[in-house]
């Protein structure tokens, strides 16, 4: 799955967090960083230092054991300190790791129990991943979704000062926005199921059309409602 689609599930997966929890900007971005932290971590580690090794980017940090420990270490915070952050960070590893469908390969995801990596997750160079990543249109899709999305989140004061011309226009934009990536997420979510291509994309699998599909949808959501959020600081 793409970066920005692992991003926008970690940040409605943090809202739906943040409003359980009395609402705090802190899960919030804990949640995002969660999200895309296995791919900040093993893509570079996987195709520039150990390159000659392993040439592939779902390693360690993909694997159910760093899920299972980072689960692990929430739960532990959370009842020591009462703070959900880890526990936020850990839930967006989980996403991370669902919408990659990591269960289908089972060597990576059970490693080092079933012995060592295999490149079947992952078997691309990392400047053919990058070209993917540019020209993928749901990518530039929610690339806008999610600048909207964060300029409606900030704090009230912040938005006014840094919009006070453009505010009116950015909550108009709001409504279509969403509207628009709920329609998207739709047929995305049709072509997975009846494995047809009605949209143009990078995404081969039909589980994958579905799942980005559920992301958008996600997103869509989460910036209709974006006016009834009310997000701590904290």
């Amino acid at each position: 799955m793409f970066l920005l689609c692992h991003l926008a599930a970690g940040i409605v997966l943090g809202l739906i967090l943040a409003g359980a929890v009395g609402g705090r900007r802190a899960v919030v971005a804990a949640c995002a960083l969660g999200a895309i932290l296995p791919d900040l971590v093993d893509k570079p580690l996987g195709y520039i230092i150990l390159a000659d090794s392993v040439g592939y980017g779902r390693i360690y940090t993909h694997t159910l054991l760093f899920l299972v420990l980072a689960l692990g270490v929430g739960l532990l915070v959370f009842w020591r300190f009462r703070s959900p952050i880890v526990l936020a960070g850990a839930t967006g590893v989980a996403s991370h790791q669902a919408l990659d469908t990591m269960w289908l390969y089972p060597a990576n995801w059970l490693y080092p129990f079933l012995g060592s990596f295999t490149a079947g997750a992952e078997s691309r160079d990392l400047w053919s991943l990058l070209i993917t990543e540019l020209s993928e249109p749901s990518e530039w899709i929610l690339f806008a979704a999610l600048f909207i999305a964060t300029l409606l989140l900030l704090k009230k004061e912040f938005r006014t000062a840094l919009f006070e011309r453009t505010g009116p226009l950015l909550e108009k934009v709001r409504l279509p926005l969403g509207g628009v990536l709920i329609l998207l997420a739709g047929i995305m979510i049709l072509s997975g199921v009846l494995a047809l291509h009605l949209i143009p994309t990078g995404l081969e699998k039909p589980g994958d059309l579905v799942l980005c599909g559920l992301v958008l949808g996600g997103a869509g959501l989460a910036i209709l409602q974006a006016h009834r959020l009310r997000i701590d600081s904290a």
